[in-house]
């Protein structure tokens, strides 16, 4: 029976690394997320690679950075010629993913700013969309420690990559327009209500169990080594990495609990706590609406601007 099993994986090898080794259209990875993050992904592709329009800012993160960063408006109240603020948010958390993202961007674009959204606690894990965007050598080369995902991203990289060569080889969709908005700020004008905020409230303010600092550490572990990697990649393309707290809704967190790890890489920017602990400002209890997303953008062009030759 082993030596079965092992014949079998004999003769799969040869075929999986057969699969990576035939090219495909890069688009298509993009457009084949089609039920992700209303289409996001393609949005994303041809911003970067089919819209002469610099990138000179970026912002990366959740849905949080996806409602609550104006980047036309931040661009607007910038008024500096030829510098272009663009909104790269992503739905969920996962680290790894800004470090493709940022290696898909540059392969046209040059940003001289990056800022990223951090949180009160961030997520340990690998990114959902992590293994259907990565070139095959971040999915082969990914860091095995702490990471509970490898096998599954080795597991969907292959599956998605099957699906991208049937698509192009043997069933051709039809040619999907290029995505022109230059912006991809996404927000809501609902606020919700205060009653359901002050459940919100209670709920983020229960006590938790804090974790030691050598249970710290290992949660860490995994997200801080791509948190590594992006500021290496940040550094060799002389691109100032900058964080921006994004709290919950009136949270007790005043600062994010990596301080000290996120300075090693970056400045941190702690907007006003007056913005997210005013219910007015939220659209739900994750994602301020447009008033919220409006008072934030507005402090982050005057940071930008008051910062601007320490930031460039």
């Amino acid at each position: 029976m082993k030596r079965i099993f092992f014949n079998i994986l004999l003769f799969l090898l040869p075929l999986v690394f057969l699969i990576y080794l035939i090219p495909f259209d890069r688009r298509q990875r993009f457009i084949q997320l089609k039920e992700d993050c209303s289409c996001r992904g393609i949005w994303l592709f041809d911003r970067v690679h089919h819209n002469i329009t610099s990138v000179d800012i970026a912002f990366f993160g959740s849905s949080k950075t996806i409602n609550g960063i104006m980047d036309e408006y931040i661009e607007k109240q910038l008024n500096i010629p030829s510098v272009h603020v663009v909104n790269f948010g992503y739905c969920r958390y996962g680290v790894n993913i800004y470090f493709v993202l940022l290696k898909e961007i540059l392969r046209s674009k040059k940003p001289k700013l990056l800022f990223l959204e951090v949180r009160g606690e961030e997520n340990r894990y690998s990114h959902p969309v992590f293994p259907y965007i990565a070139d095959a050598n971040d999915i082969f080369l990914a860091t095995p420690f702490f990471n509970r995902d490898l096998v599954r991203d080795y597991f969907d990289s292959f599956l998605y990559r099957l699906k991208l060569l049937k698509v192009q080889y043997f069933k051709k969709d039809p040619v999907l327009p290029f995505r022109t908005s230059e912006f991809g700020y996404i927000g809501s004008s609902d606020t919700a209500s205060k009653a359901f905020m002050e459940k919100v409230k209670l709920e983020h303010n229960r006590p938790v169990i804090q974790l030691d600092p050598l249970e710290r550490y290992l949660y860490m572990t995994y997200p801080n080594r791509y948190l590594k990697k992006l500021s290496e990649l940040c550094i060799e393309n002389h691109i100032k990495l900058i964080f921006f707290y994004f709290p919950e809704y009136c949270s007790h967190v005043n600062e994010p609990p990596e301080m000290k790890i996120y300075r090693k890489y970056g400045n941190v920017l702690i907007p006003p706590h007056e913005i997210f602990n005013d219910p007015d400002n939220w659209g739900d209890e994750a994602h301020l609406n447009r008033a919220g997303a409006r008072k934030l953008s507005e402090w982050v062009a005057g940071q930008i601007r008051k910062n601007v030759e320490s930031f460039y």
